[in-house]
């Protein structure tokens, strides 16, 4: 998993972006309103699509360990990225 942003794929980008958001929208809604049946499965959501990927590419636990917090930190990185530079293509 290690790697520059240009040697990933365009869905692997997005598929991490998308599961770092849900688990990181999921946490602030538990911390504010506790756990439910819906919370609960995008929180379950979330971090299959973190982690999937970095089981499947892992050679040993402590990659796999590693490769899901990689993961999780580049979808963060991602989504800032992507609103960025949503604002500098409308006012650049």
């Amino acid at each position: 998993m290690l790697g520059s942003r240009k040697d990933k794929s365009i869905g692997a980008r997005a598929l991490s972006s998308v599961a770092s958001l849900m688990l990181i929208g999921s946490i602030v809604f538990v911390i504010i309103a506790g756990f439910n049946l819906y919370v609960t499965s995008i929180l379950a959501t979330g971090i299959l699509g973190l982690a999937v990927p970095s089981v499947m590419s892992g050679e040993n636990v402590l990659d796999m360990v590693i490769g899901f917090f990689e993961a999780f930190v580049e979808g963060i990185m991602e989504a800032v990225f992507g609103i960025f530079e949503a604002f500098t293509s409308i006012f650049g």
